[in-house]
């Protein structure tokens, strides 16, 4: 039986996009609105890692009622990072994410928010992998499946799983953990 070695990523292709001006990482005035919102595990994390207090990478804002919609159709788990339609997301900087460097995001891999390690793929409630499409994105220009995608991202199918499933842990115990002490700015003009 042959083992066909795992895919050796561009480690380069997110900063290429970024470079170009396009981008997960960024966002215009309706991209905020379809921005995931994060767990407080996610911002605890994160704030170990990059030693800010969370109130200047995070914004609490309210999810539109289009984008809830369009969340519960992905997968109701993404509404569990949402209770109320209340959400927490990264804060934005001239429509770059707070994060954002010149060779892509500046955080620790293991420090990211889970559904920015999996983007553009996600699992659906069917437990299939899926892309969300995206014109922009690098990685799917050419690519003929979720596959494909998943390889040029140096992916494979156990860890985004693995990713989904920390997700759904944290996302379970959102809502009913501990505030966070966040003495949030107001959102970005």
């Amino acid at each position: 039986m042959s083992h066909t070695p795992p895919a050796t990523p561009d480690t380069s292709l997110c900063a290429r996009c970024h470079q170009a001006g396009g981008g997960c990482c960024r966002a215009d005035s309706e991209g905020v609105e379809y921005m995931f919102g994060l767990t407080r595990g996610e911002i605890e994390i994160m704030a170990q890692a990059s030693g800010l207090d969370p109130s200047q990478f995070v914004v609490a804002d309210q999810a539109s009622p289009r984008f809830l919609a369009f969340l519960e159709s992905l997968h109701p788990l993404f509404l569990q990072t949402m209770p109320r339609g209340r959400r927490l997301r990264l804060r934005l900087s001239r429509g770059d994410c707070c994060f954002l460097g010149e060779q892509g995001c500046r955080l620790p891999v293991e420090a990211r928010p889970l559904y920015c390690r999996m983007y553009p793929l996600f699992v659906n409630p069917h437990g299939r992998l899926m892309v969300l499409v995206s014109q922009a994105c690098l990685a799917q220009q050419g690519a003929r499946s979720w596959r494909e995608v998943m390889r040029g991202l140096g992916q494979d199918e156990a860890t985004l799983r693995g990713l989904f499933g920390r997700l759904q842990e944290l996302a379970a115990r959102h809502e009913v953990a501990p505030a966070l002490k966040l003495a949030l700015r107001p959102p970005e003009g």
